[in-house]
């Protein structure tokens, strides 16, 4: 019997890691260990898991973070591969494939700047909503928004501009991104998959787990997907077929690798 090759394709954010604000506000707390300054955490059943998957498994990281934000990361755990930028970065060894760098590029060309976008999420005329915006970045926008005064009709009015200007809007909790028309995980992990497939002359058992709408094309493509107990999909993803882990927070990023790691150490079927 010969182990079949697994490909993982994870979010982190709130989905392995967490922040002690998003523990206080989720719950679902464990014993965790900092992976950034900034305050993301990874609990110790989840390190130990990871740390325990065969070799014949491939994590691949795909995030909404930016390069320079993925970096910050000290992640205790083999990446070969990685995604940032919501689809928009393919990283192999931490270098940008240069393939997808490609397709990124002729998208950005398709697409207004990025200043310009930034500017509609700046606009002057709707005070009050908006909190802050994000880093300046070339393949994303982001604002935080409060709640309470940034509604559907708000959302409708920035989604309609930004689409103007070749670029795709979206909330995600309070912070509203917007990212070049074309990006998306699952266009990425695709790729991603391909390449896989083509180095080991088989196609990987895919495994992926997330908690926003941002996951959910990469979570339907995967052979099984997982989403965190009390995360957005898991309230408007019923039905879908992803697994819900039974507590929020880091337990279920615990649950969710301790699955992985029970299925990847599963004997496979007898070849045929």
């Amino acid at each position: 019997m010969v182990a079949h090759l697994v490909l993982i394709t994870t979010d982190l954010d709130r989905t392995l890691l967490f922040s002690r604000r998003a523990t206080a506000r989720l719950g679902g707390g464990l014993p965790a260990d900092p992976v950034e300054a900034q305050g993301a955490e990874l609990c110790r059943a989840a390190r130990d898991s990871l740390a325990g998957l065969p070799p014949h498994v491939r994590i691949c990281v795909a995030t909404s973070r930016s390069v320079s934000r993925l970096a910050r990361l000290r992640l205790p755990f083999a990446t070969p591969y990685a995604i940032a930028a919501n689809g928009g970065v393919v990283l192999v060894d931490g270098a940008p494939d240069e393939g997808w760098a490609a397709r990124t590029e002729r998208l950005l060309a398709a697409a207004a700047p990025a200043a310009a976008v930034r500017a509609a999420l700046a606009v002057k005329d709707k005070p009050g909503w908006l909190i802050r915006m994000g880093d300046a970045d070339d393949m994303c926008c982001m604002a935080v928004v409060d709640l309470g005064v940034f509604g559907e009709n708000e959302l409708a009015v920035i989604a309609r501009r930004c689409g103007e200007l070749g670029w795709e809007a979206s909330l995600i909790g309070r912070k509203l991104y917007a990212f070049p028309a074309g990006f998306g995980k699952e266009h990425a992990t695709a790729y991603v998959t391909q390449r896989v497939a083509a180095l080991a002359g088989a196609t990987p058992l895919r495994l992926a787990a997330g908690d926003t709408e941002h996951d959910r094309r990469m979570l339907a493509d995967a052979d099984h997907a997982w989403v965190p107990a009390g995360s957005e999909l898991a309230r408007s993803a019923a039905g879908e077929g992803f697994a819900t882990s039974r507590e929020p927070g880091h337990a279920a990023a615990a649950q969710i690798t301790a699955d992985w790691l029970a299925r990847c150490r599963a004997p496979a079927a007898p070849d045929s």
